[in-house]
């Protein structure tokens, strides 16, 4: 009796963890329980919109401003708040530049590092100008946000050579390759647009190395092409040799009675 009591005021096991918890071999992604509410994001958003004792104040290219947290800044992105130690303070306000930048993409840029949230639309109009903001600050997942939309089909003839020289200069190595291939298989048409032009005169070398792909490739093919059509007659001389064998044969089972032709295949 005393180890049934014993048992009953046992606690019941935890339930186990759900299947987004559990990590394989086989996921090609590592997968994080994290769950952040909306209502903690709507939150945060609002705190950047309403810029509520802001203490930063960004100047974009219209020499426009936009407000901010230098602890936010400085949590989100180690860059900014290096660039905001440098800063100096008037009347208790910081105040940096980005230049180069339209006021959208920095405000764009800004609301991601407070709430990891953004506009698809604004998104696709300032993907290129996020992704060099992205890379300069140090902020990986907005990096990775934009690099995906990239990859699936924002792509086109007309402006992969800027997306190509941005993804050098970003550290984007699969970005490349995908530019480089689509290059590789337009190469006509792509050598023909003003990104090509401008970058011919801009950076002949990344000129010279796109040719040297084009060309290698065509090898390549060449010789794979060869090597088809070398299998191909190869199959081909060995099914006239197979049905050479089979007509001979054929025509030696004649020649003998059955009972010795049995035993010549048993033999054999």
């Amino acid at each position: 009796m005393s180890s049934v009591s014993h048992n009953s005021n046992i606690p019941r096991p935890p339930p186990l963890p759900s299947k987004i918890c559990i990590r394989t071999k086989y996921s090609k992604r590592l997968l994080e329980c994290i769950f952040v509410p909306n209502e903690t994001k709507d939150m945060w958003d609002k705190l950047f919109k309403d810029g509520y004792e802001a203490d930063v104040c960004i100047i974009t290219e219209d020499k426009s401003c936009v407000l901010a947290h230098s602890n936010v800044l400085s949590i989100a992105s180690p860059v900014l708040g290096n660039v905001l130690r440098l800063s100096k303070v008037k009347h208790g306000m910081r105040y940096i530049k980005i230049r180069g930048i339209p006021h959208g993409a920095v405000s764009v840029f800004i609301r991601f590092l407070y709430s990891s949230c953004y506009e698809e639309e604004e998104l696709q109009k300032f993907v290129l100008h996020l992704l060099v903001l992205s890379h300069s600050y140090s902020v990986p997942a907005l990096k990775r946000v934009c690099i995906c939309l990239l990859e699936q089909g924002w792509l086109t003839r007309e402006n992969v050579i800027d997306v190509l020289q941005l993804a050098r200069n970003c550290d984007a190595p699969r970005l490349v390759f995908i530019c480089v291939r689509m290059v590789v298989k337009n190469f006509k048409s792509i050598s023909s647009t003003e990104g090509w032009k401008v970058m011919k005169h801009a950076n002949p070398a990344l000129e010279q190395e796109l040719v040297e792909s084009v060309v290698e490739a065509d090898t390549v093919s060449q010789n794979l092409l060869y090597v088809w059509r070398s299998l191909y007659l190869l199959v081909i001389y060995f099914q006239n040799i197979i049905n050479l064998f089979v007509k001979f044969v054929n025509q030696f089972i004649f020649l003998f009675p059955p009972r010795q032709v049995t035993l010549l295949l048993l033999f054999f």
